[in-house]
């Protein structure tokens, strides 16, 4: 750790023109189970520092994440990037002063993420990727090598409906990862962090993603993105997508157990990968016979 905080701040004094006695490490932040990231300040100013974890070039373009940091800029939603290396995936912008999401009722905020959303799948990009389900899976499946007879099955079935019901739904603009600790409330003002993952998709994915501490957090925000209660069909909808990001982490978490990651960070990923396929399994009884 000594050694990462030391590249920290000499990385940190280079791109913010300081010298290093300047810049001071205040915190790790919370969040992410691969990357580190810290409060860093500098002159009374304060900014964060991503360093990305063993092996997480892996799963993410660093290329497409920075091209599409620089298309939501404009929509005020995040703060501003200062720095970007797309080999490594160091990356400095300006710190969000609030309380991550998790921290807090999720209820008394639904209604202005709903509308942040919005802002999100309503804006108009060009040269954006697509979040590319199937050969995402592909690619993670490589990694590991390793699927169940539950896992197979339930992907088959996915497959089958994705490509009979979804494949050629219209396509929006997403984060991708809109898990409530990727959600940042400051006075009431929402913002949202880690892009890693956006790319187009369907409106549906991101809301499932809300649901990644439970489920029925996602159904809340579905029926108030809608303006209404949702329909039986349209809850399917939400359960389709989770169904494929439980089994899209159950394979990372299935890698980081496989090179040993877990070891190191005090993570029990086996048990996550475990755990992730238990939850596709149960959301698959409403739209599949297993």
């Amino acid at each position: 750790m000594k050694n990462l905080i030391e590249e920290i701040i000499n990385k940190t004094s280079l791109v913010l023109n300081c010298k290093p006695e300047e810049v001071k490490i205040i915190k790790k932040l919370k969040g992410g189970l691969s990357n580190d990231t810290f409060h860093v300040q500098v002159k009374k100013r304060s900014f964060t520092f991503r360093r990305i974890g063993q092996d997480g070039n892996l799963f993410v373009d660093r290329e497409i994440e920075f091209q599409n940091i620089k298309s939501i800029d404009k929509l005020n939603l995040s703060s501003k990037v200062f720095y970007f290396d797309t080999e490594t995936g160091d990356k400095i912008q300006d710190f969000i002063e609030g309380r991550s999401l998790d921290e807090l009722n999720f209820k008394d905020y639904v209604s202005e993420i709903s509308k942040s959303l919005k802002k999100i799948h309503q804006s108009k990009h060009a040269n954006i990727n697509d979040y590319g389900l199937i050969n995402r899976l592909k690619l993670y499946e490589s990694y590991t090598n390793q699927r169940t007879p539950i896992y197979q099955k339930i992907k088959a079935l996915w497959l089958d409906l994705y490509k009979k019901n979804y494949q050629f739904n219209e396509k929006v603009f997403c984060h991708n990862d809109l898990q409530q600790s990727n959600i940042i409330v400051d006075d009431k003002k929402i913002f949202f962090i880690d892009w890693e993952y956006s790319g187009y998709n369907e409106f549906y994915y991101d809301i499932a993603s809300f649901g990644n501490l439970d489920f029925r957090h996602a159904l809340v925000l579905l029926d108030n993105y809608l303006g209404r209660e949702s329909t039986p069909e349209e809850k399917n909808h939400l359960r389709f997508y989770r169904i494929y990001q439980t089994l899209q982490w159950h394979q990372v978490a299935l890698y980081k157990n496989k090179i040993g990651l877990g070891e190191k960070i005090g993570v029990d990923f086996k048990s996550l990968a475990i755990n992730f396929l238990k939850i596709a399994e149960s959301l698959s009884e409403y739209l599949f016979e297993l």
